[in-house]
């Protein structure tokens, strides 16, 4: 038998797909109600504020996301309403690709192969999903730098620069009028840019319409669709513990549902550190029946996973962290009895 990845390591090409067009998790009031800059340069206070923009914005633009040695243009369109966030995006180049986020879905239309892929809201992957927790980090030490421009916008520039080696560090362009965050740089532990995200150009229109958010109906009726899959709850979920993450991650989530491509249940656990963000897949069958899976460290650009063999369980663990990182929390999975 070929080896082969399993299910979780499958659906990291799913992830980072959709990622490449959802990857603002943003909300919007009208301009007038948006946050302004507050004047000061202290990169703890603009994270905070930044923080607050990112989920009050209203805005539509295009931005560039690099990644090794490929350059994607998007266009995004973004506001919300009392029932969520509304979100659409658009593919400049390559493959045709449109997502449309409506509250708790998101829509992912590929109509080259005539596919479509529906998923619940989920945090996006490329920009961190960042919290006003994280000014107050003690995984992070925070600077700020030169000011720069991005998309014809001043811009303040902060420094996020990780304490030890389990987290990557960031750099933010961060507007000084409304504290939308317009470039950020993803910087591997040697000090190199692995990934950027960067608008082109931004507006921050009073009102979007409605329509604007509409997913098609007629032209996709055709297409291959994949729903999600119902989670399991109750009392199926705190399955897994861990003898020991590293310092500053913590559980955000734990969930137990099925998955697209895998007929079992699996137990999902979030983790995060205030803005990296990592997730565990524990699939429940004994050694002996387990998939003929490629063992070990797997990697997509920033992304990393490592997939581990338990007695009973395959782990794998997935994020936009080092490699040591999901090494060493898949090795620290424990299930519960």
């Amino acid at each position: 038998m070929s080896t082969s990845y399993g299910p979780a390591v499958q659906l990291l090409n799913i992830r980072v797909a959709c990622a490449s067009l959802a990857w603002l998790c943003l909300a919007c009031v009208p301009l007038s109600q948006a946050l302004a800059g507050t004047g000061t340069e202290s990169p703890e206070d603009l994270i905070r504020e930044m923080s607050k923009a990112l989920t009050n914005l209203n805005y539509e633009g295009q931005f560039v996301h690099v990644q090794n040695g490929n350059i994607e243009s998007m266009s995004i369109v973004h506001s919300s309403d009392s029932g969520g966030e509304l979100e659409y995006m658009l593919s400049l180049n390559g493959e045709a690709r449109e997502v449309f986020r409506n509250r708790s879905l998101v829509t992912c239309i590929w109509p080259g192969s005539k596919s479509v892929i529906v998923s619940d809201s989920k945090a996006r992957k490329i920009l961190p999903n960042i919290d006003e927790s994280l000014a107050n980090s003690e995984a992070y030490a925070f600077s700020m730098d030169q000011p720069d421009r991005v998309a014809g916008v001043d811009t303040h520039v902060i420094n996020i620069k990780p304490v030890d080696d389990f987290r990557y560090g960031y750099r933010f362009w961060v507007d000084t009028n409304t504290t939308m965050l317009l470039r950020s740089m993803l910087i591997d532990n040697d000090g190199n840019a692995i990934e950027q995200v960067m608008f082109t150009n931004i507006s921050y229109p009073e009102n979007i319409p409605a329509e604007r958010f509409e997913t098609p109906g007629e032209s996709v009726q055709e297409y291959k669709t994949q729903m999600p899959k119902k989670t399991i709850v109750g009392s199926e979920q705190n399955r897994v513990d861990f003898e020991k993450l590293p310092m500053g991650y913590s559980e955000i989530s734990e969930t137990y549902q099925s998955m697209p491509i895998n007929d079992g249940p699996v137990s999902h656990v979030m983790l995060s550190d205030g803005m990296a963000s990592v997730s565990v897949y524990v699939e429940y069958v004994v050694k002996s029946e387990q998939p003929n899976v490629s063992l070990g460290m797997s990697s997509m650009g920033g992304m990393n996973a490592f997939t581990h063999s338990l007695p009973d369980a395959l782990i794998t663990v997935v994020g936009e962290v080092p490699p040591a990182t999901v090494e060493a929390i898949a090795l620290s999975v424990r299930l519960a009895e």
